[in-house]
């Protein structure tokens, strides 16, 4: 697997596996940083962030009949980064992606630009301060699809933001385009939800939920009748929201058993 590690003295690369990788130097006027990934084939990446504050900008291009799997951690920190995805035809990306970072702002921008090339996009983030995510996803081709599942929970003084827009022209036929997100508010603070669907083309599969809440009382109850508390109900019910589609799952679990332990 290939490995990118983000410090905050600087950016390691292990192994270049089926890619091609070029880190940029630090805009003087803006202080960004770019990183430009080529993916040519079929392959694994794993981006680490430890406990920096930084603004980096992703460039990842996926390569024709090119499939790839990104998983990417964030530790602590404060996060302002930018991703800008290209997937040429019969491409695949799958994106699981996992946030535990002080504040973080993201922009991700994902062009379907070939033929069958297809997305899928899933966040899990424990958002303690002010987090805002922005999605724009351009169905730029025939028979695209793009799946986008964010799940959030809202604890301490978190304020959390999901943003997703999802885009198809007319006469780009046959894209299927799927957009959920819900958060878990264990707080009184406001969090946001906004899916919009700009879609000019009739034959499109198009679909969106949104959910802000809390679980329900009858889950909590199930649980604590089998012989659970409440704290420990509430754990398990977490912990089954956040793992759910991650094949990460052991750096997931070790962020719940840092808040809920």
């Amino acid at each position: 697997m290939n490995k990118i590690t983000i410090n905050l003295e600087d950016i390691k690369l292990e192994s270049t596996d089926g890619i091609e990788v070029v880190i940029g130097e630090a805009s003087k006027f803006l202080n960004v940083q770019s990183v430009k990934i080529k993916i040519f084939k079929d392959t694994d990446i794993f981006i680490v962030s430890n406990n920096v504050d930084i603004k980096l900008d992703f460039y990842i291009n996926v390569l024709e009949g090119v499939r790839s799997n990104i998983y990417e951690i964030k530790h602590e920190g404060d996060y302002k980064f930018q991703y800008k995805y290209y997937l040429e035809k019969d491409s695949y990306l799958n994106i699981e992606k996992i946030n535990d970072g002080n504040n973080i702002k993201e922009m991700t921008i994902i062009n379907l630009n070939g033929e069958n090339a297809r997305v899928d996009f899933n966040l899990k983030t424990v958002s303690k301060n002010e987090e805002k995510y922005n999605f724009l996803v351009y169905h730029n081709a025939l028979n695209t699809s793009s799946n986008i599942l964010n799940n959030g929970v809202n604890i301490m003084d978190g304020v959390l933001e999901f943003n997703v827009s999802g885009f198809v022209s007319n006469r780009i036929k046959g894209c299927n385009i799927n957009q959920k997100a819900r958060i878990i508010n264990l707080t009184e603070n406001t969090c946001v939800v906004k899916p919009n669907l700009f879609i000019d083309e009739v034959d499109t599969v198009a679909n969106h939920s949104a959910h802000i809440g809390t679980f329900k009382d009858e889950e909590l109850f199930y649980l604590m009748s089998r012989g659970l508390d409440k704290e420990n109900a509430l754990k398990l019910l977490i912990k089954g929201f956040l793992l759910k589609g991650i094949t990460n799952k052991d750096d997931l679990e070790n962020i719940v058993n840092k808040y809920w332990g």
